[in-house]
């Protein structure tokens, strides 16, 4: 009987299990290249099947644009949506933020140290009943405080997820290279998933410095693709959409 129920429940297991599409993007507050982007990125994360979608650069409420831009993505597409406020910014906020396909049983914002950087930083973290999405975006002129930053990071979601059940995800605009220190750092907690294909710039991109991870101790994934979209998307952002496919 126990060698039957053991059958049974890995067979009920391999039924569960699914395949999911993540999304890593700097939007460029949708107008870097376009009065409004929004459009066509809500059309690409429809095409490439995304369900959980972590953005870096998105304004909320202020004067340089009168929109809470997460929440019309989100509305948009009719999923779930979270922002997580980095700076005040011209009587609103800029941040980063989640749109997902799953309702979201949580929403946190985790504020990340300034340091000798440019402005404060922060992680925009969602939790659904399949796994935790998390975005964020270092900073951008000092690789010593993108180094904190990471630090902090990892602090976090050891602190809060270690042993998960579900699995962890975290995604964004890290700043850096591949060989960088900071990079380095994370991989001592997270597994790189989405490898080091050029994201930025979208005109002749050059340099790798998007990237999505999964938590080392937490439920374990399989990959199953990356990609970075190039086609038909040099003019939505300065930055090209990362997209990974995980099992689990």
């Amino acid at each position: 009987m126990g060698l039957a129920l053991s059958t049974l429940l890995a067979c009920e297991s391999k039924r569960t299990s699914k395949v999911v599409t993540l999304m890593s993007y700097n939007v460029g507050v949708f107008s870097k290249y376009q009065d409004n982007s929004m459009p066509g990125v809500a059309q690409l994360i429809r095409e490439t099947g995304a369900s959980y979608v972590g953005m870096s650069e998105l304004d909320s409420c202020n004067t340089r644009n009168n929109a809470f831009q997460v929440k019309d993505l989100g509305e948009m597409l009719e999923w779930d949506y979270a922002f997580a406020r980095a700076i005040a910014y011209r009587g609103g906020a800029y941040g980063d933020g989640v749109v997902c396909a799953q309702p979201a049983l949580k929403k946190m914002r985790v504020p990340l140290s300034q340091g000798e950087g440019a402005e404060a930083r922060a992680i925009c973290v969602v939790e659904t009943e399949e796994c935790v999405f998390a975005t964020t975006h270092l900073d951008h002129r000092s690789e010593s405080a993108a180094l904190a930053q990471m630090q902090e990071v990892n602090e976090w979601f050891t602190a809060h997820y270690a042993g998960s059940a579900k699995p962890v995800f975290l995604v964004g605009d890290f700043n850096v290279f591949p060989d960088s220190e900071v990079i380095a750092l994370a991989q001592e907690f997270w597994t790189l998933l989405s490898g080091t294909a050029l994201t930025f710039p979208s005109r002749n991109p050059n340099r790798c410095i998007d990237y999505v991870f999964a938590l080392k101790d937490a439920a374990p994934v399989e990959l199953v693709s990356t990609q970075v979209i190039t086609e038909g998307t040099a003019d939505l952002s300065d930055h090209l959409p990362l997209v990974v496919k995980v099992k689990f």
